[in-house]
């Protein structure tokens, strides 16, 4: 599945700076002069993303930009024609009930895909603040939360035996489930560690993944200098990332 170009949705220009991405293993995606994408994604623009992604690979590596922009994955998971599991990565479960009609939002997709679409039918959120938890209640169990405090105070072996995955799998990781030391995004930030994380994905990857996207870019870092030393940590985590995943796939 690896071995289809990486999406890059462009919305910031954030990925611009990272020049491990300027390769033809990554196929950009222009959406600068996009309107009504920040944090809400409004019909309009949902239809422009959706014809902007027909001629994508589902099954690969996306990069979504910020957290602003997390609703992408509900426009992934989309086009999933078979029963699948999602397992999110997020400090945040995207399960807040809509505020502006079903305008689709980076608060809501997980909830929007869970009623909205008939394939899915697990969610793991992992790494979820404890104090958003009760957002995720519902759904006759199909939602299962592996808290940051539970990461922080067991075992990850045993948290990773918790994942009991029936279906082929979507990951997608919003990188403010990481402790501010890993990289820097533009929402509050989590606990896991990067060891955490890569061997959270190398047991993901042992089952069958249908894609996999990735959010959390810090725009602003951009407007102080050329290229601030958080620009330079979040690059190398990114390719780093890039790496782990294409690893974990050939093992």
């Amino acid at each position: 599945m690896f071995n289809n170009p990486s999406s890059v949705f462009n919305f910031t220009h954030v990925y611009e700076a990272y020049s491990f991405m300027q390769s033809k293993a990554f196929n950009w995606v222009d959406c600068t002069e996009l309107e009504g994408t920040d944090c809400y994604c409004d019909t309009e623009a949902e239809k422009q993303l959706k014809e902007m992604m027909n001629d994508l690979p589902l099954h690969g590596i996306h990069w979504l930009d910020s957290g602003d922009y997390h609703y992408l994955s509900k426009l992934w998971t989309d086009r999933i024609e078979e029963p699948f599991t999602l397992v999110v990565l997020d400090h945040h479960p995207d399960m807040q009930r809509p505020m502006f009609g079903e305008l689709l939002s980076c608060g809501s997709w997980v909830r929007a895909a869970l009623e909205q679409n008939d394939m899915l039918k697990q969610v793991y959120l992992v790494g979820v603040d404890d104090k958003l938890i009760d957002e995720s209640r519902g759904f006759n169990g199909r939602v299962k939360v592996v808290s940051e405090n539970e990461l922080l105070s067991q075992p990850l072996d045993g948290i990773m035996s918790r994942l009991q995955l029936d279906y082929p799998v979507f990951i997608s990781i919003d990188k403010d489930v990481m402790t501010p030391n890993e990289c820097s995004t533009n929402w509050d930030q989590g606990s896991v560690t990067w060891k955490q994380l890569a061997a959270l994905l190398e047991y993901l990857m042992q089952h069958r993944v249908l894609g996999i996207d990735i959010c959390g870019e810090e725009p602003k870092m951009l407007t102080h200098c050329c290229y601030s030393n958080d620009a330079q940590i979040n690059e190398k985590f990114n390719e780093s990332l890039f790496d782990c995943i294409k690893s974990s796939c050939h093992k």
